[in-house]
């Protein structure tokens, strides 16, 4: 991982850890949470060839994984994400890749970019099917630092889409 440092005053700069890193952990626990369903849904869908389910309908017990998928990822997103991000939804997708696989490698470059003591913007670039980005609004509400929005973009584009944690 690159992280670069992007038109922030020298005071502002230090705060790049203190923000970044949680930011990080935060993806990565939702990366492994995304993963983990991704694949007790394959088995799911593995099993319904045994139980005569056919394709175009869910397993009986896809429901409940789900309610369990969206009951985890907030517990997850809980202090860390702002009721702002979250009322957008959660939980939503789950797909192999996951929306934050590039966590786990080093391959994507991170732009911080902090000019007022409580925001603070992180762009993520990385390469997945596409070259991508992802942007965060980090913002201090209550003396915590809470992710408030996210876009996406693509690489090339400078129109930025809002999504869903």
């Amino acid at each position: 991982m690159n992280i670069k440092i992007k038109n922030t005053p020298d005071k502002y700069k230090i705060m790049a850890d203190e923000i970044v890193l949680p930011l990080l952990e935060l993806l990565q626990e939702l990366k492994s949470l995304e993963e983990e369903v991704f694949k007790r849904n394959s088995e799911l869908n593995a099993e319904k060839l045994i139980l005569n389910i056919p394709a175009n309908q869910n397993h009986p017990k896809w429901s409940g994984l789900m309610a369990e998928y969206e009951s985890r990822y907030e517990e997850i997103a809980k202090g860390k994400v702002s009721e702002n991000l979250m009322s957008k939804g959660c939980a939503t997708h789950y797909s192999n890749p996951s929306e934050y696989f590039y966590v786990h490698s080093d391959d994507f470059l991170l732009e911080f970019t902090m000019q007022q003591p409580d925001m603070a913007i992180i762009i993520i670039h990385f390469s997945g099917a596409t070259d991508m980005k992802h942007k965060f609004i980090v913002r201090q509400i209550n003396k915590r630092w809470v992710v408030d929005e996210k876009y996406y973009g693509f690489a090339d584009e400078a129109i930025w889409y809002s999504d869903s944690i």
